[in-house]
């Protein structure tokens, strides 16, 4: 009964359940599936472990501190630092006497004041007002052309008188019109060409109108300021309205600008031939001791021995005379005096020259390159102004194809040395960031066109900012990738879940199918 009970166990036992003649190895417990962390630090410096290391507290502003000027740049943004330090660096409207005035709508005298005509009619007087007084000078006296006392106004011509006139009239006519478009007279204090001018006027009229009045009331004879010497001292100051020139003459304002430049140069080679001079003086004046004629013509003390050495030997005037006294009585002399002049008039002298003619060339091309640039963004304004339909002030892509369709802009462009088809050619940088169309204020597009000039030179500022765009670009896209990572992670976590809780289920199933089949195995199986 024992052997067949154990039979009837052998058939009834499930197959999965019957040893087998090797043992297997032990099962190892289930391990649970990992679970990847679903929220991820966006900081990739920072830890994704649950505990996380505490940060340190910011510092405490001090007292009256804004939050903006903590540190050396605070909490603020890079962009808003650069356009902070843009705008101290930004350099000042020119000053302009006509933000003074009156606004035309309201006066006539405004009107007159601004108009070129005006201005170009007050030049041309001022010029001939110049000449007039050479004229004066020579023909206004009772011998032409000899050095006599030149008439007065009342002892003088009518063509003369005329001329004094005219020119008061003209001027005290110039005067009143400035005078009177300010719209605030006192501004007119703020302006120096027009005190300038105010005094001249004032003194002009006196000279002219109040003493000729004074005169005439006193029955006649000599001017109460006794002579006319004085007056023809103050007519001369009426040369110095030919300053007014300069604004209209470009040129010459870079020449003037150049010298004063230059003056911190002169003044330095000045000081060296000084010091040469006077350490060759000194050896002139100590050997020339004894001599005949030499010593007390020429070098009778450190004065006379450097005023020697300026006049004959740097300036070079009548150089034969005193290198042939230097070579008669002492021939050491003769030596010493011409390495004074290799030093002083052929290399300090030449210097001198040469760095007149640098500093000025300098100056020349950066005055011509801004005067350039003054012409270019008045012109491109017009050109703006003309074409900006919707009035906000910015230019868009489709504005910009319009405005290189004026000639007088691809002109100005062209004189600036920016090549239009260059500017083209890069638009798509400008007026597009990702992909999305931008507009640009004209300050913006006037630096972004300056750029593109063919003088420029890329240096390492061009090249940091090089690496600045591909870096921003870079982390853009970094970015990006890093949010389709994080996607991609928070996908397969769910999807990694899904599949556990599957297994999981698909086990429990199976578990339970497997123990109704051995119990409906062993109710079938029972005796």
């Amino acid at each position: 009964m024992v052997e067949e009970q154990a039979v009837n166990d052998d058939m009834i036992r499930h197959p999965a359940e019957t040893p087998a003649e090797t043992p297997k190895k032990p099962r190892k417990p289930c391990m649970d599936t990992p679970q990847i962390p679903t929220q991820r630090n966006p900081d990739c410096n920072e830890a994704v472990y649950p505990w996380v290391p505490p940060k340190p507290d910011p510092p405490s502003p001090r007292e009256g501190e804004a939050p903006a000027s903590k540190g050396l740049f605070g909490f603020m943004d890079p962009q808003s630092i650069k356009d902070q330090v843009k705008q101290s660096l930004e350099k000042k409207e020119p000053y302009s006497v006509f933000m003074y005035y009156k606004s035309e709508e309201k006066s006539i005298w405004p009107r007159i004041a601004k108009a070129s005509w005006f201005e170009n009619t007050t030049l041309a007087v001022i010029a001939i007002n110049a000449a007039y007084i050479a004229i004066d000078t020579d023909w206004n006296k009772a011998e032409p052309l000899t050095p006599t006392d030149t008439n007065s106004l009342t002892e003088s011509g009518p063509f003369f008188q005329f001329m004094e006139h005219a020119f008061c009239g003209y001027f005290f006519f110039e005067w009143t019109c400035r005078f009177m478009s300010f719209e605030k007279k006192g501004n007119g204090l703020k302006d120096g060409w027009f005190i300038f001018d105010s005094v001249l006027v004032f003194m002009m009229v006196m000279e002219t109108w109040v003493l000729l009045i004074v005169m005439a009331a006193a029955g006649g004879g000599e001017s109460p300021v006794g002579g006319t010497s004085i007056l023809r001292l103050f007519r001369l100051l009426r040369l110095s309205r030919l300053t007014r020139m300069l604004r209209s003459l470009p040129e010459l304002m870079i020449l003037i600008k150049g010298m004063v430049t230059a003056m911190k140069s002169v003044s330095y080679v000045m000081a060296l031939l000084i010091l040469i001079t006077y350490v060759f003086s000194i050896a002139f004046t100590q050997l020339a001791v004894g001599t005949e004629s030499i010593g007390e013509d020429y070098f009778a003390n450190i004065g006379a021995s450097m005023f020697s050495l300026l006049i004959y030997a740097t300036l070079l005037d009548d150089l034969s005379d005193f290198t042939d006294a230097c070579r008669f009585e002492m021939w050491p002399l003769l030596v010493l005096g011409f390495i004074y002049i290799a030093l002083a008039a052929l290399t300090v002298m030449n210097m001198l020259i040469g760095v007149l003619c640098e500093v000025v060339s300098a100056v020349a091309d950066n005055e011509r390159d801004e005067i350039r640039t003054e012409n270019l963004c008045e012109q491109m304004k017009k050109v703006v102004d003309s074409l900006d339909k919707d009035a906000n002030g910015l230019i868009s892509y489709k504005e910009f194809t319009n405005i290189m369709e004026k000639p007088e802009a691809l002109m100005a462009l062209e004189d600036v040395g920016v090549s239009p088809v260059g500017i083209v050619d890069f638009a798509e940088l400008f007026f597009f960031d990702n992909g999305m169309p931008i507009e640009l204020t004209f300050e913006a597009f006037m630096e972004v066109i300056l750029d593109l000039r063919d003088s420029n030179r890329a240096t390492v500022k061009d090249m940091l900012m090089v690496w600045m765009k591909m870096k921003q670009s870079t982390h853009v896209e970094v970015k990006e990738q890093k949010r389709a990572m994080q996607g991609f992670s928070h996908s397969f976590e769910e999807k990694t879940q899904e599949i556990t809780d599957c297994t999981k289920e698909m086990q429990g199933t199976l578990a339970t199918v497997m123990t109704d089949l051995r119990q409906t195995l062993e109710s079938h199986l029972a005796p």
